[in-house]
């Protein structure tokens, strides 16, 4: 049997759905006003060369907008489609030379990553969207891009919670057992520490004191959808301009990597444990001297204070 190009899309947007478990009920995936219906994506290295080439330009884009259509994603389908699907269906809305290309990706693709890959507490799905989306991007630096969103997750007390952001993304809207929308007051803030889903979910349950399959995670996993989609955006930008200058990594960092950085070391060099990472050391790894029992840091900690 054979399949053309539109069948076996529409059978990939389907199976990533299923695999997902949500229903999706987006934008189109395959066209825009104006577009062919089998628009080549035209990105990859098409069976080999440079997996860099045949990009896809970036324009500038109103990370307000990007924003308020990753909050609406993440209830369609969570939030690496929220952040995927919002980046790449507002590059298809701009009508530059690229649009239909971008029309053309079939967005739903995304949804694996909800709840850190399929509700396994991994990478955070909305850095999984950012990451692929600004992969398949020409003109700006994705390696900085990426990094620098990372950087600010890890970071940042999230969600922001201000109200001209809540606003602008149609913000909230989920509600509490007694009826009463999740107000900024309500969901709280927390600084993730971390990449990792779980992570982030744990972290913000407990300083939020709410249950992780309340709707006030939804809530505010939504908002940081949307934040998300937001900072990347802004990056993005920046990136285009040359004027991105984001923090990519811990300044704490220097002092582990002056003895554990990645090298090419073979076990007669070899001295320290090599790390090859960007996310910030202490998060999971106590000083040296808080190892060697001169500080009682874990004394009295439970496992949700990291985890």
């Amino acid at each position: 049997m054979t399949l053309d190009r539109r069948q076996a899309m529409g059978r990939i947007i389907g199976i990533a759905g299923t695999v997902a478990g949500t229903a999706l009920i987006g934008p189109k995936a395959m066209a825009t006003e104006g577009c062919s219906g089998d628009s080549q994506i035209g990105i990859g290295s098409g069976g080999g060369g440079d997996l860099g080439q045949n990009l896809l330009t970036y324009v500038q884009l109103d990370p307000m907008k990007v924003a308020n259509r990753a909050y609406a994603g993440y209830g369609r389908g969570g939030c690496m489609y929220g952040v995927f699907d919002a980046i790449v269906q507002e590059l298809a809305a701009q009508g530059h030379e690229d649009a239909c290309q971008f029309a053309a990706i079939p967005t739903n693709i995304a949804a694996y990553g909800g709840g850190g890959i399929a509700g396994w507490g991994t990478l955070c799905g909305c850095l999984n969207a950012t990451a692929m989306a600004v992969n398949v991007l020409g003109g700006v630096d994705r390696a900085a891009v990426i990094r620098s969103v990372y950087r600010y997750y890890e970071k940042t007390p999230m969600p922001r919670g201000d109200a001209a952001f809540l606003e602008a993304i149609g913000a909230p809207t989920y509600k509490d057992d007694g009826g009463a929308l999740l107000t900024p007051d309500k969901v709280g803030q927390s600084v993730a520490n971390s990449i990792l889903c779980h992570t982030s979910v744990s972290l913000w349950s407990k300083a939020s004191k709410y249950g992780s399959s309340h709707n006030a995670k939804f809530e505010r996993c939504a908002q940081v959808t949307a934040e998300i989609a937001y900072i990347t955006v802004k990056y993005l930008n920046e990136s285009l301009a040359g004027t991105l200058n984001a923090e990519t990594q811990s300044p704490d960092n220097a002092s582990c990597m002056g003895c554990h950085a990645s090298s090419k070391a073979e076990p007669e060099a070899y001295i320290s444990t090599d790390v090859a990472s960007q996310m910030e050391c202490k998060t999971c790894h106590s000083p040296h001297d808080v190892e060697a029992g001169l500080t009682g840091i874990h004394e009295g900690a439970t496992c949700n204070d990291c985890h």
